[in-house]
């Protein structure tokens, strides 16, 4: 039975014909581009970092940018004590500087004044609602940032939902909400927790390469057999 919060063509289908799709879509994605990490760190805090610097710039310019705060502070809380100044010219080539200098700092104080350093590593030892509220709290960390830190660095089976997630969820019909921090709850109950690491980095890789906004190459699409977007589009040629 569909709820308020099922809005995709797919939760018309059967239970078990839903799941079917779901897993085979996952897989088909998985075997085309793997299990990949996309240059996320391993720590926390690094991650924590890097994905606000992600947030609104390429993956080039993020990679770079966080490359040269790691070149200059031999610690996050190195970078707590230096001139804002200084943090905002290193944050400049990533965009919004001002805004993401200023959340950085706020949330490492935050942390420095829960943990003891900037250090994110003992949330490890919470559950999954423990450790995406406390990271929710901090300045500059959405729902999609919080869970992404968990799934990278916590081995939490959240399913973050970013702009590539979301275009290739609505173009499947898994969807039909208009915002990608709309669908966390409705994507997560569709897909397994085992699958969504895979589901999650695949779909950032797709939509990038193929699932593109504007001129997506569906005929390349390893996934088009059961794209709803694909379909319509076939059948009004």
């Amino acid at each position: 039975m569909l709820t308020s919060g099922q809005t995709g063509s797919i939760w018309h289908e059967s239970p078990r014909l839903r799941d079917r799709i779901v897993r085979n879509v996952c897989k088909s994605l998985r075997n085309a581009y793997g299990r990949p990490r996309l240059g996320n760190p391993i720590d926390p805090m690094d991650d924590l970092v890097f994905i606000v610097l992600s947030n609104k710039t390429s993956p080039r310019i993020a990679r770079r940018t966080y490359a040269d705060l790691r070149a200059r502070f031999c610690s996050w809380d190195a970078l707590l004590h230096a001139p804002i100044s200084e943090v905002r010219r290193i944050l400049k080539p990533a965009g919004l500087s001002s805004i993401k200098s200023r959340q950085l700092r706020a949330a490492l104080r935050s942390i420095k004044s829960h943990m003891g350093s900037c250090d994110l590593r003992p949330l490890r030892r919470k559950s999954a609602g423990e450790i995406e509220a406390f990271l929710v709290r901090l300045p500059g960390v959405s729902e999609k940032v919080a869970k992404c830190v968990s799934l990278y660095t916590m081995n939490v089976k959240v399913l973050p939902v970013d702009v590539h997630v979301h275009r290739v969820s609505r173009r499947l019909g898994w969807t039909t909400r208009k915002r990608a921090d709309q669908c966390h709850e409705e994507l997560e109950s569709l897909v397994p927790p085992a699958l969504r690491y895979a589901f999650h980095v695949d779909c950032v890789l797709h939509g990038r390469r193929i699932c593109r906004p504007h001129e997506p190459l569906c005929t390349k699409c390893c996934i088009r057999c059961w794209c709803e977007y694909f379909k319509g589009n076939r059948r009004n040629a």
